[in-house]
């Protein structure tokens, strides 16, 4: 572990002994809460830095975020450069890296997460235990605390990041892409004489940081007023992309000071796909062969098919009307974004499908926001060939089964367009599309002595639905509609009876209707 510094401020809260041994200690491993074990921490990547450092923790019994969440509780004394001294009882959310790494990525750079101002620099003396709160908010307590010093060094603190025409609570934690955006910052224990800010997009390979360098007038410093910060814009082949901001200042000395931080980059509208996939409906089975008798010694059966089924597949999106009406706007009538939503974005439209999107008085952006373009890079990968750019299409797969079961398809898409509207749903598009199936299977079973088989074959629903969802200029996101794709599947059965007619009755399920429409509705 590499040493300490301990300042000569204070005296310390525990002998050095006592801070070797706890940051030696692995704690208890007895299970506490629902098989959660409890967290230690043994110690820390720093002991001194500015904000806006990743600090990372040492210990063990760290969770996933599917297992719960882990809580740093900072308990102590906060002893500022200024002399003024504060009590510090705060826990803060940290990442997990792996079992016994987190990483607190919440040290700044918008505030000190020390003292009542957040934006004093001073030093921590304390203890620090990690806690695991789970989805039902029970929380398992950490092993013993770990006693710590950790000093907050000269730092620049982030006061603004905001789009010109937005005016936020605070830092916004999104981006939109392409908008003009000012950040505003403090110098913290030092007296700045230029700052250096620059903007870097390492995922954009096409983008040249951006870099703006000027003389300070003081400790408080902007940038961006005048429109020459801007953010690029989200390429069309992905849904977003990670920003680095990083602001660099020099004192009179020539002592650099720095911060860095990252800042995800979405389009105003964006489609989100978590990759699932449910049934939606159940149809009847359907015999698809004769009688088949066992015989005396019984036989083995194997029935090839041959037929074409056709079936309607699409996506339709339904709108949320009221959100619809009142960030939907013409470019004459433009300066009516956003309405009574102070921070919001207007989006013009002639087709129902394409969007202009706009921060200000004059509808803009370079180009358009595709509904099938956010939508396709959202769920092709899960799902081949559900939106393209051409409106028709041949696709051939092929796969094997472990049931020995083989199937080919062929499916030919030709796409139409047609715009309905809903009533508390919502303003509802829909595209359709129709898909023959042509279908070969060869598949076998042995018929009992002494029976009957018959061969049915099961049509299932499936249904992926994702989400639209919209940022305001803050960043804050609404759920704005839902989008529903629907695709078919087949399931073959050979079913046995002692008699036939009548039919032996099937081992498929029977049919049900899971998520509305459904065929005979």
């Amino acid at each position: 572990m590499t040493a300490m510094p301990f300042p000569p401020l204070r005296p310390l809260l525990a002998p050095l002994s006592l801070l070797v041994a706890a940051g030696c200690a692995t704690g208890s491993d007895a299970p506490t809460n629902e098989g959660i074990l409890a967290p230690s921490v043994v110690a820390l990547s720093t002991y001194e830095a500015p904000i806006g450092t990743l600090v990372e923790v040492y210990g063990s019994n760290f969770v996933s975020p599917r297992v719960g969440t882990n809580v740093l509780f900072f308990e102590g004394t906060f002893d500022a450069d200024d002399g003024s001294v504060h009590p510090v009882s705060a826990q803060f959310e940290a990442r997990m890296s792996d079992p016994g790494t987190l990483r607190w990525d919440s040290f700044g750079p918008f505030r000190v997460p020390f003292g009542p101002t957040g934006n004093q620099i001073g030093i921590f003396y304390g203890t620090v235990q990690a806690r695991v709160v789970d989805a039902e908010g029970n929380v398992t307590e950490g092993t013993d605390p770990l006693p710590i010093v950790l000093r907050v060094k000269p730092s620049i603190m982030v006061h603004e990041l905001q789009p010109l025409s937005a005016s936020c609570g605070g830092p916004v934690q999104r981006a939109l892409g392409g908008a003009s955006y000012r950040l505003r910052v403090e110098a913290l224990g030092f007296e700045p004489a230029n700052f250096t800010y620059t903007l870097a997009a390492p995922a954009l390979p096409d983008f040249d940081p951006v870099t703006i360098r000027h003389v300070a007038t003081g400790r408080f410093d902007s940038v961006g007023e005048h429109g020459d910060f801007v953010v690029p814009e989200v390429p069309g082949n992905a849904l977003a992309y990670g920003a680095v901001l990083s602001i660099v200042a020099t004192d009179a000395g020539g002592q650099l000071y720095g911060s860095a931080f990252a800042i995800a980059v979405h389009r105003p509208l964006e489609f989100f796909y978590n990759g699932n996939v449910i049934v939606g409906e159940v149809l009847a089975p359907a015999p698809v062969s004769a009688c088949i008798p066992g015989g005396e010694a019984g036989r083995d059966a194997m029935y090839d098919e041959s037929m074409s089924e056709t079936r309607s597949r699409g996506y339709s999106l339904n709108w949320n009307e009221s959100w619809l009406s009142s960030h939907t706007v013409s470019s004459s009538s433009s300066s009516t974004v956003g309405l009574s939503e102070t921070n919001g974005v207007g989006f013009a439209t002639t087709d129902g499908e394409s969007f202009r999107w706009s921060l200000g008085s004059e509808v803009g952006g370079s180009g358009t926001i595709g509904l099938s373009d956010i939508v396709s890079i959202g769920i092709s990968a899960k799902v081949t060939g559900m939106i393209g750019g051409e409106t028709r299409r041949d696709v051939e797969n092929s796969r094997d089964r472990e049931t020995g079961l083989t199937e080919s398809e062929t499916t030919t898409d030709t796409a139409s367009a047609t715009e309905t509207t809903g009533g508390m749903s919502g303003e509802v598009f829909r595209w359709d599309v129709s898909s023959t199936e042509t279908v070969a299977r060869g598949f076998g079973g042995r018929v009992l002595p002494g029976t009957y088989g018959v061969f049915y074959r099961q049509t299932l629903r499936l249904l992926r639905r994702g989400l639209l969802v919209a940022y305001n200029q803050c960043g804050a996101a609404t759920v704005v509609g839902d989008l529903d794709f629907t695709d078919w599947t087949w399931s073959p059965d050979l079913a046995l009876g002692e008699g036939c007619p009548p039919l032996p009755r099937s081992n498929l399920p029977e049919a049900e209707c899971l998520v509305a429409p459904c065929l005979g509705e």
